[in-house]
């Protein structure tokens, strides 16, 4: 039988256990108070730099970029869009009933003043007018037999006023009876009624001969007018008829049988603001660009206007014609037509960008000497797209924000840059 032997290991004093255990504490302890300090004092050092930067740095303020208003020149262009049209255009209509017999234009045809442009057959207007020409004969015909008839009872007047002068006598004799003498009496009295009716119906003769003069007359024009004329000289610029076709006289019964337009002389009608209205006058010269003809410019003269303002747009008409007998510009087209004006006081410029318009009006933003904002309010000129003109609210020696923000105020500071 074996024997098992055991060790008993002794424990360690009660002392020697209570003092391990603190210094596990211990260690726990300062391990977890170093972590929490790894985490909280990195914080605390950005969190006093931050208020240190806050301490250090001013006030922030709003940066502006400022610009200086410049003195126009004592001259301005004034540059306004226009429709080039020609001087006259009209449309011609037939002024009789027919049909067209030949064309003698078409468009683009240069024609002179009483050209023929076309000829329209109207017979039932020849056959009026022969008849019409008949008429005239005939009544002629009719004024001369009645001038006759009263040739004829002038002297029947003149036989009864002999035998009644003579029966008078006798009369008185009593060599014939009293009812021979009445009888001589009444007779020529009825002689001397047919005198006044003989003279009263050449005066109808007459009215009737020159009723079919008259006629004649409006036949014959009627016949004229199938030669359809040019009324003045010009282009050809629509035709709406052909040989052969029908056509009624009037501007209501149909269309027009040609537009003709002059363009030897052309016209430009602009709308001058109000700013520049006064500073227009008669003769006054301006120029043309047509962006087709680049590099030529044109020169014409202001030939009139309307004297007076549009009371919506506020804007004058006034019309400018050039000579275009090169016929180098049609018209339809588009052109731009610059005035060189004298300014009638000194202005500013400004650029566009710096000027304000809200529901205060019109105003700019300068910048005081100590920088603080202040607002202007302006009256403009001429807007030139990129800059404007200001007329009133600036001496020219302001210094104004350029491209000002809303949230900018009056009185506020900011740091000009």
């Amino acid at each position: 039988m074996q024997t098992t032997n055991t060790v008993l290991i002794p424990e360690p004093p009660k002392a020697t256990r209570s003092k391990g255990r603190v210094v596990r504490i211990t260690a726990g302890a300062l391990l977890l108070v170093g972590l929490v300090a790894a985490g909280i004092v990195p914080r605390m050092q950005r969190h006093h730099e931050a208020i240190a930067a806050v301490r250090e740095t001013t006030i922030a303020h709003p940066v502006v970029t400022v610009i200086h208003p410049q003195t126009a020149p004592p001259q301005s262009e004034l540059a306004l869009p226009g429709n080039i049209q020609p001087l006259y255009t009209a449309s011609v209509y037939a002024r009789t009933d027919g049909y067209v017999e030949r064309r003698n234009v078409d468009i683009g045809s240069h024609v002179r003043t009483g050209e023929v442009l076309a000829v329209i057959s109207a017979p039932e207007v020849d056959q009026q007018l022969a008849q019409a020409r008949a008429n005239v004969v005939q009544t002629q015909a009719a004024l001369q037999q009645t001038k006759a008839n009263l040739e004829q009872t002038k002297a029947n007047v003149e036989l009864a006023r002999v035998t009644k002068d003579r029966y008078v006598a006798l009369g008185q004799a009593n060599v014939v009876s009293r009812q021979s003498v009445d009888e001589a009496v009444q007779t020529y009295n009825a002689r001397t009624a047919d005198v006044s009716a003989a003279t009263a119906n050449i005066a109808v003769a007459e009215a009737n001969l020159k009723a079919n003069q008259a006629n004649v007359q409006r036949l014959t024009q009627m016949q004229g007018f199938e030669r359809v004329l040019a009324p003045f000289d010009g282009v050809i610029t629509e035709r709406n008829v052909e040989r052969g076709d029908v056509i009624n006289a009037g501007s209501s019964a149909s269309k027009s049988l040609f537009s003709i337009s002059q363009s030897s002389t052309l016209r430009i009608q602009v709308n001058v603001p109000q700013s520049e209205a006064i500073n227009i006058l008669p003769d006054q010269q301006a120029t043309l660009d047509v962006r087709e003809r680049p590099g030529r410019k044109y020169v014409g003269t202001v030939v009139r206007s309307a004297s007076a303002l549009d009371s919506a747009a506020r804007t004058m008409l006034t019309e400018v014609q050039i000579d275009n007998r090169d016929g180098s510009l049609l018209p339809g087209m588009y052109a731009q037509v610059k005035f060189e004006l004298k300014r009638s006081q000194p202005v500013l410029i400004i650029p566009s960008n710096a000027l304000v318009i809200d529901k205060n009006g019109m105003h700019v933003v300068s910048v005081t000497a100590d920088n603080h904002i202040h607002f202007l309010p302006v009256q403009v000129g001429q807007d030139m797209g990129t800059q404007i003109e200001i007329t009133h609210g600036l001496s020219g020696s302001e210094t104004l924000v350029s491209n000002p923000g809303d949230l900018l105020n009056e009185g506020q500071q900011v740091e000009v840059r």
